[in-house]
């Protein structure tokens, strides 16, 4: 049931990829780089605003799945409605459309942030650390098959004669919006295991928060090393707009790019997960950071269609790397029963992630595209200096134990 809901979805939101497909829709609405970012960002923000409230709420319960079922339909629900929005309005309202959008995809990503908490306590009960490598590696890898065959059907979406925008871009979210009913589906049916809670007085959420992140390293070098090498967002939305402006590329080769990066994710699975499991999550991140840096690099470079394809493929590397490598290093560090808090301390102080998109368009508005890869370069590579801080929990260092009293906070 994991891996239904992990391939399908892969396959889904790849018809609807934000980072490449969303700009140019977009785009055609609006020529301001900054508004561009700022609706990605505000897109993307939902998802960390909900999670500590969640985590807190978990703490205590047996059962996570009902938090986790009531998101996953609220999340489907909006995609359609964003669909239907498109089409019928896309040509004649497109005011209504862009606030559409914003508020539907808002939603998406809230729910997700709720979902995400009790969907990683429920994988962390039901496969055992030394699986997950092979569990995440397997899921990425078929979701990536499917992506590459979503980002052939992109293409000839957009450049069908039969479909005008945005007609063309309605159909791909029907796509990701039937799509994903089979992901959900495969969640809902997913078995989960009972957890006995701690019986105990809850103390301040934000108490516990300040405590873990001052007397705990591994968890505040984690969620610095997770801020720094995400900032690939800086860039990430504005690949795709550069080489449509600055390399005249045609908008219907987005799905090469959705494509090429799908492919790098595929063959990174090659040996992602069994980094996971044999060398521990750590090693993993920083293969990952890496690939972010080179991924900027080769866009100030390239010069050519197929140099320019290997941006998405490293770009496919590190977004597996990373959520293979973040996912299971908080999910390792600390205790079974600081696992929810964990997990929701580090998606909601990566926060300023989500920002990255509108700082972006705001330097490539005012400085340029070259401008920006260039600053993106210097962050992304003081956050691979950083993940050599990270301790391995596989590997049974000293730094990953806790040695303060969890009864004082």
């Amino acid at each position: 049931m994991g891996l239904i809901h992990g391939v399908m979805f892969s396959f889904g939101m790849a018809f609807s990829e934000p980072f490449a497909v969303l700009p140019v829709f977009m785009n055609a609405f609006t020529k301001s780089k900054l508004l561009i970012g700022l609706m990605i960002s505000i897109i993307k923000s939902g998802s960390a605003l909900p999670q500590l409230l969640v985590a807190r709420k978990m703490q205590g319960l047996a059962r996570s799945k009902p938090i986790l079922i009531k998101a996953l339909w609220i999340r489907w629900l909006a995609w359609g409605l964003l669909a239907l929005v498109t089409f019928v309005w896309g040509s004649g309202d497109p005011v209504f459309v862009v606030i559409a959008f914003v508020i539907f995809l808002t939603i998406f990503s809230i729910g997700g942030g709720i979902a995400a908490i009790p969907y990683f306590n429920m994988i962390a009960h039901a496969i055992p650390a030394e699986r997950r490598g092979k569990f995440w590696g397997t899921k990425q890898f078929l979701g990536g098959l499917f992506a590459i065959a979503a980002g052939y059907l992109v293409k000839l979406i957009l450049s069908s004669e039969r479909m005008e925008f945005p007609q063309n871009y309605s159909m791909l979210f029907f796509v990701t919006f039937a799509v994903l009913a089979i992901s959900y589906t495969g969640l809902s049916l997913f078995r989960e295991h009972e957890f006995v809670p701690q019986n105990g007085k809850k103390s301040p959420l934000f108490r516990q928060i300040k405590t873990h992140l001052r007397n705990y390293p591994p968890l505040g070098y984690g969620v610095m090393a997770n801020i720094l090498s995400y900032s690939l967002f800086l860039s990430l939305p504005f690949f795709v707009l550069y080489a449509k402006e600055k390399l005249s590329f045609p908008a219907s080769w987005i799905g090469y790019f959705v494509s090429a990066q799908m492919a790098g994710a595929i063959f990174s699975n090659l040996f992602w997960s069994k980094i996971s499991d044999k060398l521990g999550s750590a090693t993993v991140i920083r293969g990952a950071v890496f690939m972010a840096f080179l991924a900027v690099a080769t866009a100030l470079v390239a010069n050519s269609f197929w140099n320019y394809l290997l941006v998405f493929v490293f770009v496919g590397f590190f977004m597996d790397g990373a959520a293979i490598g973040f996912s299971n290093y908080f999910l390792e560090i600390g205790t079974a029963e600081l696992r929810p808090l964990f997990i929701s301390i580090s998606g909601t102080l990566k926060f300023p992630v989500y920002f990255f998109p509108l700082i972006g368009g705001l330097v490539v508005d005012n400085f340029g595209y070259r401008v920006l890869f260039f600053a993106n370069l210097v962050l992304i590579a003081s956050g691979f200096a950083l993940t050599f801080l990270l301790c391995e929990p596989r590997r049974g260092d000293k730094e990953c134990e806790i040695t303060y009293e969890l009864t004082d906070i």
